[in-house]
């Protein structure tokens, strides 16, 4: 387990990063009152960083926060991807930025927490070296099969893994994953051998996975629910702790006897390491501003997220749990990462 989570540190982390653009342009503020009349912080735009390609849940939320501290803060916020390495490129880049409001980090739980669960070597703490400011939204998963899946409950699927072992595949955005942990978990909890089937991110494991070439998986609402609604894929159960708003009916993993799996993930606001507190309050702020917007809701809603008010401290405490949480189904080799 410790040479396999070696190797995976050194894999992540030492990919090159291909370069970076801006995206979106600035966002202007709409009907902003003046920067000067707000104080010295923001006098000039600010760089949110954003570990993950444009078009998925986080970017989308992203966007949306930053449109809304644009207009309240009366500055740009720009939006800057630096995608690959399970994001924890962008994680990296904002922890070792100065502390001066220039830059900050739309976060996300796998650089933010996943990560330091898995390798003992990334470059940068999530606890040390990351100022939480606001969490935004937590992400709650399925377990999804496609349309054309024999199973149509969680049982099946159980007893067909028993009946021939490593039969059943499931697909993931990649090793370490929200959906590779959850799967990973369920096997655990069930006492069967599922196997694992790595991609490169979220889209290309959508496409297996419709086409039928992989069982199941356990992925979120934002990314299943079109494919639900079109008829594409059939849900199973909710991966959570508690039912999904959206899917009244579909009884949790718990509930049906795999334990006490949670799998959901959560996106936030971060800043460098030492970010004065003026700075700090004005974005938390903003951001209680922002969760009011009904342009904010509404991208929250269409995610199927549910909104989080975890500011500053509690969010911090939320983080430590989320790592620990992470280390304890990772612990004595209990789930294989190959």
């Amino acid at each position: 387990m410790t040479t396999t989570r070696a190797f995976l540190g050194r894999h992540l982390l030492g990919r090159r990063c291909l370069g970076h653009s801006l995206l979106g342009g600035a966002l202007l503020a709409g009907a902003a009152r003046p920067a000067a009349a707000q104080g010295a912080w923001p006098s000039r735009p600010v760089r949110m960083m954003v570990g993950f390609a444009p078009g998925g849940f986080t970017d989308i939320v992203a966007r949306a926060v930053a449109e809304q501290y644009a207009a309240e803060l009366g500055q740009p916020f720009v939006i800057e991807s630096r995608s690959g390495a399970s994001g924890t490129i962008a994680t990296n880049a904002v922890a070792k930025s100065a502390p001066d409001g220039g830059v900050l980090l739309f976060g996300h739980s796998t650089p933010n927490a996943v990560a330091a669960a898995l390798f003992s070597n990334l470059p940068y703490d999530p606890l040390r070296d990351l100022t939480p400011i606001a969490q935004i939204a937590v992400h709650p998963h399925l377990l999804v099969v496609p349309a054309s899946s024999p199973f149509t409950s969680v049982e099946q699927l159980i007893a067909a893994a028993k009946k021939n072992p490593g039969s059943i595949t499931y697909s993931s955005a990649g090793i370490g994953s929200v959906h590779h942990l959850a799967c990973a978990t369920l096997a655990q909890k069930a006492g069967v051998e599922l196997t694992h089937v790595p991609y490169r991110g979220s889209a290309p494991a959508m496409a297996d996975l419709l086409a039928g070439r992989v069982s199941m998986t356990i992925d979120g609402v934002s990314a299943v629910a079109p494919q639900i609604a079109e008829g594409k894929l059939r849900p199973l159960a909710a991966g959570t702790l508690a039912r999904i708003a959206r899917y009244p009916e579909l009884p949790t993993l718990q509930q049906l006897g795999y334990g006490d799996i949670d799998a959901m993930s959560w996106v936030g606001v971060f800043g460098p390491p030492g970010l004065p507190q003026p700075i700090v309050d004005r974005l938390v702020a903003a951001s209680d501003r922002a969760m009011q917007a009904p342009a904010m809701i509404k991208v929250i809603e269409d995610g199927g997220s549910l909104p989080a008010s975890r500011r500053t401290a509690e969010f911090r405490d939320f983080v430590a749990l989320e790592i620990e949480r992470y280390k304890a189904v990772l612990g004595e080799g209990k789930i294989a990462l190959e």
